[in-house]
């Protein structure tokens, strides 16, 4: 049938069509119409059935016209019809998709049971018959069908089942309220990390036993009404703020940026154990689990340098850099994506930068690596590892590396509860094994298509190469001497009354110290791996000077004792001369000189009494008006005395000149006439 008919008129079905209303096989359908079961049924010239509709059992035409809902009848009289309010049936609805699967069935169920009524009443089939009918298919008494009639009338069909699911969802049932003080005793359980709500409706029953709360909702009453609190809120009450951020949106990064613009920073500690037989990380045969930390370029994903240790600190961030400018050829990034440990805060590497635990920037402050070479340190958010990119690459890498079959035993996962059985402590493998693995996994890793953001199916090494070759791009390039000034450790430092500091109990000195004054607000940048080495005295940005270690001498050794002497008077000496310049210079100048000058030049300035020099304001300040003051014209007499002035300053110019050669003969030992 392909044409919609309304009701009142009589549709004939093929034996398909009519096998579906009936559900049940064409076959039999056929031998029932040749036995003659429904009336006016007929062939046609070319043998095939046509069924009419009005002979068809009264379900099977209410059938029909419930699934052609746009040819059946409203079946409301106009007074009984009813609008549904918009936000009513947004919350039917709502409520409707949160219900269970099996209440959603059996609203469809008596959906289509309100349909198959309507239309044979609107058919005018008796409705004891009709009742029958609904019976036998969907199981319904009379009672239950009015009261489900009852919830839908006057509605639009399309929100039966909205209607209809809130008879399942158990809204008249008599429940037991809670007492105000047991719902707060319940909840503050329930809330508690680790507890069961059936613990915590346990515990709540006993208390109201004790408090005289009355009776208690039952347990699957509590649990529905535990279960109404937003999930979020559970989350961050019961599990913390950590979990929570796992619901919020994460932020989706763009790395189409220049190459060497951010390297992302950190440590991780490997879930191997090692033995180091050599003794390359501290004492010989000693076992340990290998820290290793990395530098990752943001953009390439290339891991370009890393360093192991036994343990986690400034050292060994320290290595981890030079490495990596190793690989870049001493290029520098602008930023470093930093982690908050305090192998990364210490003062050697990020002072004078900016930290959350480290409070105002003092003017005497050690000035770290990164910001003395002029790299910005951003530091990463607390306990996020997601803000870091080297995070993500540290997962792939123990991935690779520490699931090689001859690991096995060895390997001892990343916590208690995912420790394998075969884990045994005195089966570590050699750390050197283990270097030889990650330099084969990370220049494997290197060589990797990579789907990342920005990296076109290409591997870390490809794009790092392109970026590298990309015209109008600027690097950043430190010179050798900034290359070995990375490699110094920095210590803050005393300098004492004689000019001498100490560092790891070695003492320095040197003539540009002895000119310092003493106290602290300097500190100094060694060679750690070699304390003979010169080490050099800073204030902040700037440096000061150079210092030679101190070295003991026997307690009766001449020779050490003659020397130490000579060098005492010649640094004497040279002060003196120093001092005795200084002295020339002040004196070169008399105030009787002083006073004639200025009186031929600046007669205005001196007094006529005295022949003193007045004295002059030290601060001046501008003194502004509301409108901008007239520029006066210059008459004759100004002109002459700006030309008098201006010779007086060539003269003074001159004199300056000569008094500082005569200075200056005077310390060669010459004469000056």
């Amino acid at each position: 049938m392909t044409a919609c008919h309304r009701v009142g008129t009589d549709p004939k079905f093929t034996i398909e069509e009519a096998a579906g209303l009936l559900c049940m096989p064409e076959r039999t359908l056929r031998h029932q119409c040749d036995t003659g079961k429904f009336i006016a049924a007929h062939k046609d010239a070319s043998g095939a059935w046509h069924i009419p509709l009005s002979s068809l059992p009264p379900l099977a035409q209410a059938k029909y016209w419930a699934q052609n809902m746009s040819v059946a009848p409203g079946g409301w009289r106009e007074e009984d019809r009813r609008e549904l309010p918009e936000e009513e049936a947004e919350a039917l609805w709502k409520f409707f998709e949160n219900a269970t699967a099996k209440l959603k069935q059996q609203a469809y169920k008596d959906a289509e049971a309100c349909h198959a009524w309507q239309i044979m009443k609107a058919q005018g089939i008796h409705y004891q018959a009709a009742l029958v009918e609904i019976k036998q298919e969907f199981g319904l008494s009379k009672s239950t069908l009015y009261d489900k009639i009852a919830r839908i009338k006057g509605y639009d069909p399309q929100h039966w089942p909205a209607l209809l699911v809130g008879q399942w969802a158990g809204e008249n049932v008599r429940r037991a309220a809670w007492h105000e003080g047991a719902w707060q005793f319940f909840i503050r359980n329930a809330l508690t990390p680790g507890c069961k709500i059936k613990t915590a409706w346990s515990r709540t029953k006993r208390q109201a036993d004790k408090e005289g709360w009355g009776v208690i909702p039952s347990y699957d009453t509590a649990k529905n009404d535990y279960k109404k609190i937003p999930h979020d809120v559970l989350t961050l009450l019961k599990e913390g703020e950590t979990a929570l951020k796992v619901k919020s949106p994460t932020a989706i990064r763009d790395y189409n940026f220049p190459l060497h613009t951010t390297w992302s920073m950190d440590g991780r500690r490997m879930d191997l154990m090692v033995i180091d037989t050599k003794g390359k990380y501290g004492p010989a045969g000693r076992k340990f689990r290998l820290w290793v930390y990395a530098f990752q370029e943001v953009r390439s994903r290339m891991l370009l340098g890393y360093a192991l240790g036994s343990s986690l600190d400034a050292d060994l961030v320290r290595g981890a850099f030079l490495n990596a400018l190793k690989t870049t050829g001493r290029l520098i990034p602008r930023k470093i994506q930093s982690d908050n440990g305090m192998e990364t805060a210490a003062k050697e590497h990020t002072g004078g930068a900016p930290w959350r635990r480290r409070g105002k920037v003092l003017d005497d402050e050690i000035i770290g690596t990164f910001p003395l070479l002029g790299i910005e340190v951003d530091w990463a958010s607390v306990a996020h590892g997601q803000a870091k990119p080297v995070e993500r690459l540290f997962r792939t890498l123990a991935q690779m590396i520490e699931t090689q079959p001859d690991f096995r035993g060895a390997y001892c996962g990343d916590s208690t509860g995912n420790k394998p059985e075969e884990f045994d402590a005195d089966k570590p493998i050699p750390v050197e094994r283990v270097e030889q693995v990650i330099d084969e996994e990370n220049a494997a890793y290197h060589r990797t298509p990579h789907s990342g953001h920005g990296m076109d199916g290409k591997s870390p090494l490809q794009v790092y190469t392109e970026q590298l070759n990309k015209p109008g791009v600027a690097f950043r390039k430190i010179t050798e001497a900034q290359l070995r000034l990375c490699a110094y450790s920095a210590v803050a430092i005393t300098i004492r009354k004689n000019g001498t500091f100490t560092i790891m109990g070695a003492s320095y000195w040197s003539e540009g110290t002895a000119k310092l004054a003493p106290g602290k607000g300097y500190y100094a940048r060694f060679n750690q791996h070699n304390l003979s080495d010169p080490v050099y005295v800073y204030r902040k940005e700037n440096r000061l000077c150079e210092a030679a270690r101190t070295e003991l001498t026997a307690f009766n050794d001449k020779a050490a004792g003659k020397a130490i002497m000579k060098k005492r008077a010649a640094y004497t000496k040279a002060v003196k001369q120093q001092a005795k310049a200084l002295q020339d210079l002040s004196n070169s100048d008399s105030r009787d000189y002083l006073n004639a000058l200025a009186a031929e030049v600046l007669p205005e300035m001196v007094d006529k009494e005295t022949g003193e020099i007045l004295p002059t304001a030290q601060v001046l300040e501008i003194v502004k008006g509301r409108a901008d003051p007239l520029q006066a014209r210059k008459t004759a007499e100004d002109l002459e005395n700006d030309a008098i002035r201006k010779e007086a300053k060539q003269m003074r110019e001159k004199e300056s000149m000569e008094s500082a050669e005569r200075v200056r003969q005077r310390a060669r030992g010459g004469i000056s006439k």
